[in-house]
């Protein structure tokens, strides 16, 4: 695949679902304070994802040695921390963020794994890593719709269950063999080629914004599937709302 074609191909996946999850945010508002939440939030994940952008084009995720930390794992960590944070401090975004059918349809950007396969038939990425992870995560994009669609039948909460638990073993298993085909210090697989590909631009804003988001949206999803203390639940889905007054 060209370079220029993989360009578009990990871009306007990233674009498609930083607008998409901003639409979330601020369909779900119910108060000017929510909205105000909303733009800052979306404009936040706007930055993060530029940034990630920049930071993959100069090479920032590639490691400089063959005995540094891989700086994927370390972004991985750092971003989990601060959304944890952030959700944990601000009731009013997880208030917009406390519809499953939203949270489970904005895995559709997963049919990128059609790419991870094409890579890997042109020699570009490394089968062991290639297979798992665009497989699953063609399963996972393909299921979504359904299991959005279908959370009030019977046993929806169980299969939204199950089908979370299943997207984030994809994710660890992916993440996890990157690591582990890639060359430095956690190499444990000697493959040709080898999975180095995944830390440059662009392909590394997979890792980089794609996969941390995506965790992100599974837990919260499983959080409140599982009755976790969250926050109120929206009263009628699919309206767009906004009342004049009233705090978050």
């Amino acid at each position: 695949m060209s370079a220029s074609l993989l360009a578009v191909a990990v871009l306007g996946p990233t674009v498609v679902v930083v607008a998409a999850l901003f639409a979330v945010l601020w369909r779900e508002r119910t108060s000017r304070h929510e909205g105000v939440v909303a733009l800052v939030s979306g404009g936040a994940l706007a930055v993060w994802a530029v940034l990630a952008t920049i930071l993959a084009r100069q090479g920032f995720f590639q490691p400089s040695t063959a005995e540094s930390v891989p700086p994927i794992g370390v972004n991985l960590v750092v971003v989990l921390l601060v959304v944890a944070i952030s959700l944990a401090v601000s009731p009013s975004l997880r208030c917009l963020l406390s519809r499953q059918a939203n949270l489970i349809r904005l895995h559709l950007w997963r049919f990128e794994g059609i790419v991870f396969l094409i890579l890997m038939v042109q020699g570009q990425m490394p089968a062991l890593w290639a297979l798992p992870a665009g497989i699953g995560d063609i399963l996972v994009a393909g299921t979504a719709t359904w299991i959005a669609g279908h959370l009030d039948s019977p046993g929806g909460s169980r299969r939204a269950i199950t089908w979370n638990l299943l997207g984030i073993a994809d994710l660890i298993v992916a993440v996890a063999l990157g690591i582990m085909t890639n060359p430095g210090p956690t190499q444990v697989f000697y493959t040709t080629p080898t999975s180095e590909m995944v830390t440059r631009f662009p392909l590394a804003l997979v890792p980089a914004f794609l996969v941390p988001l995506a965790f992100i949206l599974h837990v919260i999803s499983l959080w409140q599937l599982l009755g976790g203390t969250w926050a109120r639940k929206s009263v009628q889905p699919g309206l767009f709302r906004a009342s004049p007054g009233g705090a978050g």
